[in-house]
């Protein structure tokens, strides 16, 4: 018997609604038919591990990352506090806050106190799991709704402690996701 993904949501008031997000973990097994940009991503990343270590930055080629390219952030997560995980990337075709470059700012920047709740929460498993997460997403923030899929890949310069994430988003529709 195979568990129903579990769904999240996370809730604030800002304007005239409150902004709302929703994600819903998938399993890996998913991403050939559901996201397959995604899994051409995932199975590089899986190709540049090492004698069962996770990959290091300089093991990844960006070119390889081409069908997700401009929806890809590097996340520079050795900071202590989460809050100051920093962007060293940022994806110059994610719509989220009408395509602000979030580019060398950190996660504590982001605008939204429930968006930021979520990925903190989510970027936090990755790094301390060192597992790879994919996940469906809808979300409105600040009355604009948003609707993707996204994958978190850990890398680590000594193969063990997570140090950076490669975050690839693709915009898809979920009819049975709602905000």
């Amino acid at each position: 018997m195979t568990a129903l993904p579990q769904m999240e949501r996370a809730t604030a008031e800002v304007g005239l609604l409150e902004d709302v997000v929703v994600r819903r973990s998938q399993p890996l097994a998913l991403l050939p038919a559901e996201d397959p940009d995604l899994n051409v991503v995932y199975q590089y990343w899986r190709l540049c591990s090492r004698d069962g270590l996770l990959p290091r930055r300089k093991d990844i080629d960006v070119l390889q990352l081409k069908p997700v390219l401009g929806h890809t952030h590097l996340v520079d997560v050795t900071a202590q506090d989460p809050m100051d995980y920093r962007f060293r990337l940022y994806g110059s075709k994610v719509r989220l806050n009408r395509f602000r470059n979030y580019t060398n700012q950190r996660v504590g920047d982001l605008p939204s106190a429930p968006y930021r709740k979520t990925v903190i929460e989510d970027y936090s498993s990755v790094v301390w799991s060192g597992t790879p997460l994919y996940q469906n997403i809808v979300a409105r923030l600040q009355s604009i709704r948003y609707s993707y899929s996204r994958l978190l890949l850990p890398l680590a310069e000594d193969g063990r402690k997570v140090n950076m994430l490669i975050i690839c988003t693709r915009d898809r529709p979920f009819a049975d996701l709602s905000v």
